[in-house]
C-alpha cells in the first residue's frame, strides 16, 4: 500500500512540475473567449400610420376555451377598413365579429 502511495504522489508532482514548466504561448491556447454576436433585425422603414405598415393584434380569451387565440397580423389598409364597416376578427382570429367599440360608440346599433 506505501508504494501505490509513492506512485500516486509522484506521478501527481510529475504532472503538475509538467503544467507548470509549459511555454506560456501554450498556456495561452488553453483561454478561450465566447462573444455572442446576435443577428441584425431588419430595419422597418414604415411608420404606424402607413397603411401598408403590418399591425399584430395579441392573442385574446376564447370564451369557449381557456386557451389563448391566434395573434392576428394584417395591414393597417385591411385593420381599417374592417373597422369602418363597425368589425372586428373574433378572439378565435377566423371568424368576423361586431366590433364592441364600434356599439358602444354608436349606442349598441
Amino acid at each position: 500500500m506505501r508504494l501505490f502511495g509513492h506512485i500516486l504522489r509522484r506521478s501527481a508532482l510529475w504532472g503538475a512540475a509538467c503544467f507548470f514548466l509549459l511555454p506560456p504561448s501554450a498556456m495561452a491556447q488553453l483561454r478561450t473567449t465566447v462573444v455572442p454576436v446576435l443577428p441584425a433585425l431588419p430595419q422597418d422603414e414604415k411608420g404606424p400610420d402607413d397603411p401598408e405598415a403590418i399591425t399584430c393584434r395579441p392573442p385574446q380569451a376564447q370564451s369557449d376555451s381557456r386557451m389563448l387565440g391566434p395573434k392576428v397580423c394584417m395591414t393597417n389598409r385591411k385593420w381599417d377598413a374592417l373597422h369602418a364597416k363597425g368589425l372586428d376578427i373574433g378572439a378565435d382570429g377566423k371568424s368576423i365579429v361586431g366590433s364592441e367599440k364600434y356599439r358602444t360608440l354608436h349606442n349598441g346599433s
